[in-house]
């Protein structure tokens, strides 16, 4: 077997982040325990709640629309707000509305705020270098920082339940536009180095798109689309202006822009805000390890001289124990006692496997079959669980040998609602169910009207498909058929629904033959059935009679008889039929009624 060296490429001198949340507990996450929080992440859903209560009636006025002075001039005589005097602002833009200021009271004297915002800052430690860098190489302000406070508490592994993931709570569709690879192997979502470099994108384009920052983290929170509605409706431009507008913007993103400009200001005077004496936990100097796709962890992890379960913490975005088939390279978190700046790792790497992408259509077990493996070996080779769904262009590992030519059915019958049916700019396919397909899905696939498959074929929009139906499609002519599997005309034989042809060969498949019976007098559907060898219920289900149907002479009744049951002039009529070049003749046989 040809075996290949490959090089694993070394970069150290990476900031320093946390192995992972490994169980100790900060001073803050210890005070909101003690004060009934279960969570820092179930204190953050309850926090806005919590200071302005439910949404009624009028949201909290702002105190000043002008950006304040070095001494904001905030008069309140119920409350001391002293505390704001000589703040180091942020380098966003500050108004101090009242949401703002409410923040920062809690954040000031309250204990549940106070702890919340130690717990924060204790988790923001951690990743402050490298969300620094990666915000400054971009040419953003520093305070964005916080954003990743409001939308995750700075966790890098927590999903929503709306399936927003990571640090920066990305849903997948916004994670995808913005490069961030997810599969069944990885979700970038949650590596907090590739999504910050994401958010960093993302917020160039909010930033460009609406020209304030105070809009562009309205739009991170609501969508830039709803954003954009909300603008031209009211007319204005002014975030201040729309979060008291009635219907201007939601009620929490109101209050989440004011809630990461007050973050901003708490991380602007860290000593103001009693943060300045907490140390980042213990952090485990990390370093960047360049492996090429498909490698398997444990050999990553015997190389760097660490278990895979530390391999897996320092890598949340590696969901399967082997990094993503391809052609290309994975950047890999390992520990920096693991290198230094000459160590090169060397790991022999088989080339027994390669990569397949599967097509629309293809189940595992053909996959298996053509490689010349189990299907059981294929799910082990790739981690794939008894029941699970791959997606058509998923990419799974097969091995490295040519694959069989499967034989194909010579005979594949197609039975289509009018065979008639033609479109001059298209070229007609089938497409062969695996079962559990929706119709929508399939129309969704080929780029094709949901309505036009329906129309195309005898199909219940409302239930999955069963496994084995052949669903008749017209592409166009240009269109590629590398991405799925379907038979052409060519390679099917057509017949329409109901027709002579139709039934003649379905009951050949069981040899037996069709033709109509003229009743006698004193027939009845019992001593047709006898004579022909069906039952009466066959016969009922044959005609869409009731098993109490009675006849008249000269009814026609439908029959299917074995060949030697039948009337022997049928069977000669409908073999000399057969034989004939023209086809089958579309006339029924019928039977005399002799007895």
């Amino acid at each position: 077997m040809c075996r290949s060296v490959l090089i694993f490429t070394l970069l150290i001198g990476l900031p320093h982040l946390s192995l992972a949340d490994r169980g100790r507990s900060s001073t803050g996450e210890e005070a909101l325990r003690s004060l009934g929080e279960p969570s820092i992440e179930r204190s953050l859903e309850r926090f806005d709640e919590s200071l302005f209560g439910p949404r009624r009636g009028e949201i909290p006025s702002a105190l000043t629309n002008h950006a304040p002075k070095d001494t904001p001039e905030l008069i309140e005589a119920q409350r001391d707000l002293s505390f704001l005097e000589g703040l180091n602002l942020p380098d966003l833009p500050i108004r101090f509305d009242s949401r703002i200021v409410r923040y920062l009271e809690s954040y000031y004297h309250e204990p549940r705020g106070r702890a919340m915002m130690r717990a924060l800052y204790t988790r923001y430690l951690r990743y402050a270098p490298m969300i620094k860098r990666t915000l400054e190489e971009a040419g953003l302000p520093e305070d964005l920082r916080c954003v990743a406070m409001a939308e995750s508490g700075f966790q890098k592994d927590v999903l929503s339940r709306a399936g927003a993931a990571g640090m920066w709570q990305f849903i997948s569709s916004t994670g995808a536009s913005l490069g961030l690879e997810q599969n069944r192997f990885i979700d970038e979502r949650l590596d907090p180095e590739r999504a910050t470099e994401a958010a960093a994108a993302y917020f160039s384009g909010l930033y460009q798109r609406f020209g304030s920052w105070e809009l562009a983290l309205a739009g991170y929170n609501m969508g830039h689309g709803a954003l954009l509605r909300s603008i031209q409706k009211y007319n204005t431009n002014d975030f201040w202006e729309l979060s008291r507008l009635e219907a201007g913007l939601p009620f929490e993103t109101s209050h989440y822009v004011a809630k990461i400009l007050a973050c901003a200001i708490v991380l602007r005077n860290v000593e103001r805000f009693g943060l300045d004496e907490i140390e980042v936990d213990e952090t485990l100097p990390q370093a960047h390890l360049i492996a090429p796709a498909g490698t398997r962890l444990p050999q990553i992890a015997r190389a760097a001289g660490i278990t895979v379960d530390e391999l897996k913490k320092l890598n949340p975005q590696l969901k399967r124990d082997r990094l993503p088939p391809g052609s290309g390279h994975y950047r890999v978190r390992i520990p920096e006692r693991a290198a230094n700046a000459r160590t090169r790792f060397k790991i022999e790497r088989s080339d027994d496997e390669r990569v397949h992408e599967l097509r629309y259509g293809e189940s595992l077990a053909a996959v298996a079959a053509k490689h010349g493996v189990s299907l059981a070996e294929l799910q082990r080779m790739n981690d794939i669980a008894r029941r699970e769904t791959l997606l058509a262009g998923e990419r799974i590992f097969v091995p490295n040998r040519e694959p069989a030519r499967l034989k194909r059915d010579e005979s594949i019958v197609v039975a289509v609602p009018d065979g008639t049916l033609r479109f001059a700019d298209k070229r007609r396919v089938f497409y062969r169910t695996l079962g559990g397909e929706r119709i929508e899905e399939i129309a969704r696939f080929f780029e094709l009207p949901t309505d036009a498959l329906l129309a195309w074929n005898r199909l219940d929009p409302g239930v999955p498909l069963p496994s084995g139906l052949y669903v008749q499609l017209f592409l166009p002519r240009d269109r590629t058929l590398d991405d799925a599997i379907l038979l052409t005309e060519d390679e099917v034989t057509i017949l329409e629904i109901g027709s002579e042809e139709f039934f003649a060969y379905h009951e050949a498949q069981r040899g037996r033959i069709r033709f109509v019976h003229k009743a006698q007098e004193g027939e009845t559907l019992a001593s047709i059935g006898e004579r022909f060898g069906l039952s009466v219920g066959s016969l009922a289900r044959i005609n869409q009679f009731s098993r109490n149907h009675r006849l008249r002479p000269g009814d026609s009744v439908i029959v299917y008889a074995e060949l030697d049951r039948a009337p022997q002039e049928i069977v000669q009529a409908s073999l000399g039929k057969s034989g004939d070049e023209n086809g089958a003749s579309s006339a029924l046989p019928e039977s005399a009624g002799s007895r």
